[in-house]
């Protein structure tokens, strides 16, 4: 009685640990960016409808194919330093305000 005790506590923390790690996969899913967009609503249906093989696929896979957040974080530099440089130009009288919305306009559309 004791042994089918302990099976079932050991069983029962396997499925916890794998719940977990399948709740850890979705939010890292949901909160990375990933080169292609599709892409994460790809890895999304695939964990959430395969949970166990989802969960192994995606640590062996779909990591490499998440933006890393170095370039991300480069490219939010690179626009902050656009729109630096546009509003500078605003302010010497170098360009109208007009041409300063539609030049934001263009590189936060970029950015996207």
């Amino acid at each position: 009685m004791e042994m089918m005790f302990g099976f079932a506590l050991v069983f029962y923390s396997m499925i916890i640990g794998v719940f977990i790690l399948w709740l850890w996969a979705l939010v890292d899913i949901i909160t990375s960016k990933f080169k292609e967009n599709l892409m994460q609503i790809v890895w999304l249906l695939i964990v959430f409808f395969l949970p166990f093989i989802g969960v192994i696929l995606y640590l062996l896979l779909g990591k490499s194919m998440k933006v890393s957040n170095d370039i991300c974080q480069d490219n939010a530099n690179q626009v902050y330093d656009q729109l630096s440089k546009i509003k500078e130009l605003l302010d010497n009288g170098a360009i109208t305000q007009e041409e300063f919305e539609t030049e934001k306009e263009k590189i936060l559309n970029r950015s996207k």
